[in-house]
């Protein structure tokens, strides 16, 4: 099963400038109601499963150019399977906890400046096992895919691209790339390393609402226990996200978000995603909230 915690797709927050403070919380709901094999669909019903995760990420600008970012994650993860030949029984499970977290060090390779309106940054660092990977139901381990955490150390890069196009047109382009090379666990497990690119373009108004769509193309290598491919996971999907955001006070701003896949080509057969929808909301306290004035 193709579902998991979206760490990757999340990381959105650019550098900021020094002294200055980012915070998103983000609520995202993952359903997983399409069987695919290769590219093939099938009209089959009896599998459901549903990721809920809330996502906090902190951006805060440590020095010129330079930026630390943290990605904080809970997950739960809802799996029902109904019996084809006694559809009135049916098979649920629920686990829920804390997910992995992240944290990169990024620096700003061209700061945004008004005269070329253009910024490019890139950065690393590690993705910590800090999420529960070892719950048991009845005694019994759960599968790797149902945990949410995946136990391992992972590293990951990550770059971030926009440019604007004022006073021609108050639309712009933008675009990241995400890369996660993944460990082993303590089980000899080892999810497949992981790539996601987005490409979008988004359009301020002279109203409080602001528009974007995007493509995000992801690919993942199939996962591993002791060495060896684990059927039916790994592939390629591409999705289109359609966004609105709202500005409706200073330093604040609320974001509704979608993604639904176009295309995918998926190794074996797996129940991967039919639609998702998130909502964020975005505070910034620039440097200058924490002066003191004095009074001459």
């Amino acid at each position: 099963c193709s579902a998991g915690v979206p760490l990757l797709g999340s990381l959105e927050l650019p550098t900021t400038s020094v002294g200055t403070w980012q915070f998103s919380l983000t609520y995202e709901r993952n359903v997983l109601r399409d069987v695919i094999s290769g590219t093939d669909k099938f009209n089959l019903n009896n599998r459901r499963r549903t990721v809920h995760s809330v996502l906090l990420e902190t951006n805060y600008g440590l020095a010129q150019r330079v930026s630390v970012t943290a990605l904080l994650s809970l997950i739960q993860q809802e799996r029902e399977i109904t019996n084809q030949f006694l559809p009135s029984r049916t098979d649920f499970l629920s686990t829920r906890g804390s997910g992995d977290a992240v944290v990169l060090l990024k620096y700003d390779l061209y700061p945004l400046t008004m005269a070329t309106q253009r910024q490019i940054a890139f950065g690393f660092g590690p993705k910590m096992p800090l999420g529960k990977s070892t719950i048991k139901t009845n005694g019994i381990l759960l599968p790797a895919d149902m945990q949410p955490g995946s136990g391992a150390w992972d590293g990951i890069l990550w770059g971030y691209f926009y440019q604007g196009f004022l006073p021609t047109t108050m639309a712009n382009l933008f675009g990241t790339l995400s890369y996660r090379y993944t460990g082993t666990n303590g089980r000899d497990y080892r999810f497949g390393n992981e790539f996601v690119a987005t490409l979008g373009s988004s359009y301020r108004t002279n109203t409080i609402f602001d528009f974007s769509l995007s493509l995000r193309y992801r690919t993942v290598r199939p996962e591993q226990f002791t060495g060896n491919d684990v059927p039916n996971t790994g592939g390629k999907w591409l999705s289109v996200l359609p966004g609105v955001n709202l500005k409706f006070a200073k330093n604040w701003a609320l974001r509704f978000s979608g993604n639904l896949p176009v295309f995918r080509n998926l190794r074996g057969t797996q129940l991967t995603t039919t639609y998702r929808g998130s909502v964020s909301i975005f505070y910034m306290i620039p440097k200058s909230s924490f002066l003191i004035p004095v009074n001459k």
